[in-house]
């Protein structure tokens, strides 16, 4: 119910379905038949980052897993910056390996937030430059951010090194549960973190190809590279933003009239690109993972039953 009030409690909605169905009928709907053929493989992206991790200690499917993720978003949707979704996904782990499974969420989210900015700090270069016009802090405030970003990388690859260091720091010190399952994070080879990186570099650009494939359905016309280097300004700018899932829909709607329309003034096909976007990625993961919860004993999970 609630699901269905947050998707149907939005006045753009009405414009993205009119918006729809006259693309449609107007045999346009190729590109729109694309993006959600991707759908599944950007969420198979995220199951495959978090899989190895838990399978040390317990056995999960590829099902399981994926499912795990898909209640997660449920979670998710309703929670800033979506920490939701590390919730959704402990219903599927047996209680003793929760702070397992958080520490490989941790790890994957880190992944993906690398890869996020460092092709956010691409795009928005390129287009500031290219479109919005050449600025003059834009080549000193793109030094600095590679040499943020390089750290990041740094420290990812890096984590055996960096866990001592974060036990000196009193507040962490104290979380011992915490960080006795970090130390899961320590052990894992350079070759499985670069595999993490890799599939969440393989699920980013299937989630921007399925941001470029609305834009084309919706006729919004920015060619190829300024297409990808805008939806990454855009993914970056409501990124540094925390904001629930829903509101922060309302953000990017904003943030992507600002971005296409140095492409065109179809401020409805912009709102419907961006909104149906987040329908098909998020909305419709979520039904799913709504009924997963169906097939959770959750209360076994959480430890308020015998095993």
């Amino acid at each position: 119910t609630a699901l269905y009030v947050e998707s149907t409690d939005n006045q753009h909605l009405s414009q993205i379905g009119s918006t729809c169905m006259r693309r449609i009928s107007g045999g346009n709907s190729d590109w729109l038949m694309g993006t959600l053929a991707l759908m599944p493989l950007n969420w198979f992206a995220e199951a495959a980052k978090w899989r190895p991790f838990i399978k040390r200690y317990e056995p999960i499917s590829w099902r399981k897993s994926f499912f795990a993720v898909m209640t997660g978003v449920t979670f998710a949707l309703f929670t800033p910056n979506r920490v939701g979704e590390y919730a959704g996904r402990l219903l599927f782990v047996r209680r003793e390996n929760h702070w397992k499974a958080l520490m490989a969420n941790v790890l994957g989210s880190f992944a993906q937030l690398i890869i996020l900015l460092s092709m956010g700090l691409l795009g928005g270069l390129w287009f500031v430059l290219n479109v919005s016009g050449a600025s003059a802090w834009a080549l000193p405030a793109f030094v600095l951010a590679i040499l943020a970003i390089g750290l990041l990388y740094a420290a990812f690859f890096n984590i055996k090194t960096l866990l001592p260091l974060l036990k000196r720091i009193p507040y962490i010190r104290r979380m011992k549960n915490m960080l006795r399952d970090a130390e899961v994070l320590a052990q894992a080879e350079r070759k499985t973190l670069a595999a993490v990186l890799g599939w969440s570099a393989f699920r980013y650009s299937v989630y921007v190809t399925q941001y470029f494939f609305l834009l084309q359905f919706f006729h919004i016309q920015t060619g190829i590279t300024a297409g990808y280097a805008g939806i990454a300004t855009i993914f970056l700018l409501q990124t540094i933003i925390p904001l629930p899932a829903v509101a922060a829909l309302l953000l990017r709607g904003n943030l992507a009239i600002f971005i296409w329309s140095n492409f065109s003034s179809d401020e409805a096909g912009i709102l419907a690109a961006t909104f149906l976007l987040w329908i098909i990625n998020l909305i419709l993961p979520a039904l799913l993972g709504t009924f997963s919860l169906l097939h959770v004993r959750i209360a076994k999970t959480l430890g308020y039953e015998n095993d």
